[in-house]
């Protein structure tokens, strides 16, 4: 009982340690995990390292549209470098399928492998990435995880799933709107506890 208690605490302590930053360095969006269901929607796999890379460029070219800082209320640092490089070394043909799958399929270990994974930084501080999960045709809905990542040690402090809706024309600007929306749903939801902890817990 007593492993349990301490395990909790430490797990509420990793996220308060995510809600009391006063900034944020956000890395844009993982799809090195993610999966893309319906063949219909997905039937050319070979545009999709490209689209991945379309997709992350919004936080820079519609800044004001695509603004964590203003959904999240937290100074932001966008360096999309990093998932830049992986996406464009993701092999997504294996990537979509018809079949079945519960959804969100990424577990607590396969977030803390990913994370594991990135390259170590000198840099003190929090970093956010958001990990796609999946784009599913079938119900129009993207599948993220929202995660906060201490940068020196790479210890998840808070993560959470989210999802937006796909729609709008074109394949880069249906899945674009998931996001947009998947934004201002995680955004407030960060922001809401976080303006709690830095108001009453200082």
């Amino acid at each position: 009982m007593l492993i349990v208690l301490f395990s909790i605490n430490l797990k509420a302590q990793n996220s308060i340690e995510a809600y009391k930053t006063n900034s944020i360095t956000f890395l844009g969006l993982d799809y090195t995990g993610a999966i893309f269901i319906g063949t219909n929607g997905f039937s050319d796999p070979t545009a999709l390292k490209p689209l991945t890379q379309s997709w992350n460029s919004l936080f820079v070219t519609e800044h004001n549209k695509y603004n964590i800082q203003k959904w999240f209320h937290v100074l932001t640092t966008v360096r999309l470098n990093l998932v830049s490089t992986r996406n464009n070394q993701t092999n997504f043909f294996n990537r979509v399928t018809d079949k079945h799958i519960e959804l969100p399929h990424l577990t607590k270990s396969d977030l803390e492998t990913i994370v594991s994974s990135y390259p170590d930084t000198p840099e003190k501080g929090v970093s956010l990435i958001f990990i796609v999960d999946a784009y599913d045709k079938t119900t129009a809905i993207a599948y993220y995880h929202f995660v906060f990542f201490d940068n020196l040690t790479k210890k998840i402090l808070l993560s959470y799933p989210v999802t937006g809706t796909a729609g709008g024309g074109g394949l880069r600007n249906y899945w674009a709107n998931a996001c947009y929306e998947a934004i201002i749903k995680g955004g407030k939801q960060f922001s809401a506890t976080a303006g709690f902890y830095r108001n009453y817990t200082n």
